[in-house]
């Protein structure tokens, strides 16, 4: 606390915390020895609390009291000195016994820890020795000479310099509260217990104190033994641990909540505000407010004690009734990560949603883009044909066959277009669709082999988008292999095509109907989405032999997987 103090004092005290609490000792000493009963003791009294809240280790040393703040603590002060007596140095003893217990563990320095324990010795020392026998005049300490008590427990205050009990001065935090509490409410019970002994046992104050520090410290022992035992199981302090660190929610019930309001919400935004919301309904939450994608959204109350998550471009804001601890802060991040990983997920699998949509609008596109190449290349043919010199009649015919298959495929494939999903087509008889290839090849030179069976059907939008594939593929390639000869069968519901020119190189063979590869005339796109679209109808199209004078290419169904 800043008192406007000289610059040298302010470094001294800053320095030097360990001779506050020995002058802090030396006065409570004379006070718990008989000091309070002289009207100058009550000044000592004064004193000895200025002393403490220079030294004190929970308010960070450069605050500044404002005047309301002195006010309460000038009130404190003078109702304290009023009430100056034995009940209230005791109390006072409990509680300067709970800050230097506090203390103890956050001590990194062997000589610094030893010095804390030396510290809390003495106010042991005033309390059995000094106060409790203020109390009453039953209590006495015969056969032990109280008086020497007296005069030789000043002298071991020296010690502190030699072991320095330092209190940083620039953090109220380093102070352990629940070992605190523990070492009051334990010297308490060792008070307590000896003067219930020494009056319901009959016996005198020492003997009662002996046989109380042995039964606390067997006490103590078991406690601990239980607390954290060697027997194969955790014990008691694992469960306390586990209870003080959900801080009233446990981390199972805030997953069932964000499970929950997952399965519940399937936009990632509306799911993280419902999420947020069942922060409220935590005793130390005021409100909470987020910000994700570009949208906002708060609830509850603010105020200006606050903690924030940022993860990306996700930031999470909790709102706190009182200043959180570091453990409430850490417990808050904990639970708000979980949050962002409920949301991320959320949010990836809307992204996958969309993708999945655009990639099917995107495939659907590429197969309806070569089926309209393939149409501009029969109706090239026909009008190569009808431009031919010849008898009319044979072109009409040509033409009045032709035409309306053209037309039909035209149709199917801007039907495609209103639907961006995989097609699988309508089940036609095979003998009438192998007709309809033939003769709109017909004009091609190519071998036709192979009769369908009269029963059989097949997907005739698929076989035809293949089809027409493979026979451009074919037709491209004679163009630069003059004299190359195609083959086109069908048998047992397979379609195959072959030709007799050159293979396909190894690492084209390879990918060719995995993933789209370049190429000049269209060889690797076409036939990537021709093999996915025929996986999709339940079929498989492969790249049956390649090598010189034999690429063959066959569609055929798909094995059903052996039963198990």
């Amino acid at each position: 606390m800043d008192a406007r103090l000289p610059p040298k004092l302010t470094v001294w005290l800053a320095n030097g915390s360990h001779l506050l609490l020995a002058a802090h000792l030396l006065l409570l000493h004379v006070l718990a020895f008989g000091g309070w009963r002289l009207l100058a003791g009550r000044l000592l009294w004064v004193a000895a609390l200025g002393l403490f809240l220079l030294w004190q280790p929970f308010v960070a040393g450069e605050r500044r009291i404002n005047p309301r703040q002195g006010g309460v603590l000038l009130a404190a002060v003078l109702a304290s000195t009023w009430l100056l007596g034995p009940w209230l140095l005791l109390v006072w003893c409990g509680a300067l016994a709970g800050a230097i217990g506090g203390r103890v563990l956050w001590s990194e320095q062997r000589g610094e820890r030893s010095g804390y324990l030396l510290a809390f010795g003495y106010v042991i020392g005033i309390t059995v020795f000094g106060v409790v026998p203020e109390i009453s005049p039953r209590v006495v300490l015969d056969p032990l000479p109280r008086a020497a008590f007296v005069h030789l427990m000043p002298l071991l205050l020296p010690l502190l310099l030699v072991f320095p009990a330092r209190t940083p001065r620039r953090t109220g935090e380093r102070f352990d509260l629940f070992y605190g509490t523990l070492v009051s409410l334990i010297l308490a019970v060792f008070v307590l217990g000896a003067l219930a002994y020494m009056l319901v046992g009959g016996v005198d104050y020492v003997e009662a104190l002996f046989s109380t520090s042995l039964t606390l410290a067997g006490a103590l022992l078991v406690v601990a033994w239980a607390w954290n035992p060697r027997a194969g199981f955790s014990g008691i302090g694992s469960t306390v641990s586990r209870y003080l660190l959900s801080v009233g929610m446990p981390l199972e019930q805030w997953l069932v909540q964000l499970a929950a309001e997952s399965e519940r919400e399937t936009d990632p935004v509306r799911f993280l505000a419902a999420a947020m919301a069942h922060l409220h309904g935590m005793p130390w939450v005021v409100g909470s407010a987020w910000q994700a994608a570009g949208q906002t959204g708060s609830g509850g109350e603010r105020s200006a004690h606050v903690h924030v998550c940022r993860l990306a471009d996700l930031t999470l804001t909790v709102y706190f009734r009182l200043p959180p601890s570091s453990s409430i802060r850490w417990h808050v991040e904990w639970l708000l990560r979980l949050v962002a990983e409920f949301y991320e997920v959320k949010r990836q699998a809307h992204e996958l949603q969309r993708i999945g949509y655009l990639q099917a609008v995107y495939e659907t596109g590429s197969r309806v883009t070569h089926d309209v190449k393939n149409l501009l290349q029969s109706m090239q043919g026909l009008c190569y044909a009808a431009a031919q010199p010849g008898d009319p009649a044979l072109r009409v015919d040509l033409l009045g066959k032709q035409l309306p298959l053209i037309t039909e495929r035209l149709r199917a494939t801007l039907e495609k277009l209103q639907m961006p999903t995989i097609e699988r087509g309508s089940q036609e008889a095979a003998g009438e669709w192998w007709w309809r290839l033939r003769n709109r090849y017909a004009e091609r030179d190519i071998n036709w082999l192979g009769v369908p069976a009269a029963d059989e059907r097949l997907p005739a939008a698929l076989f035809d988008s293949i089809a027409e594939n493979l026979l451009q593929n074919a037709l491209n390639k004679r163009q630069r292999e003059p004299g190359l000869g195609i083959a086109v069968s069908f048998a047992n519901g397979a379609l195959t095509v072959a030709d007799d020119g050159a293979p396909l190189p190894p690492d084209l063979a390879a990918t060719v109907l995995r993933e789209p590869v370049g190429s000049e005339d269209g060889l690797g796109i076409g036939l990537y989405h021709a093999a996915r679209q025929a996986a999709a109808a339940g079929y498989v199209l492969e790249l049956a032999e390649n090598r010189s004078g034999q690429v063959v290419f066959r569609l055929s169904s798909a094995h059903p997987p052996a039963e198990a």
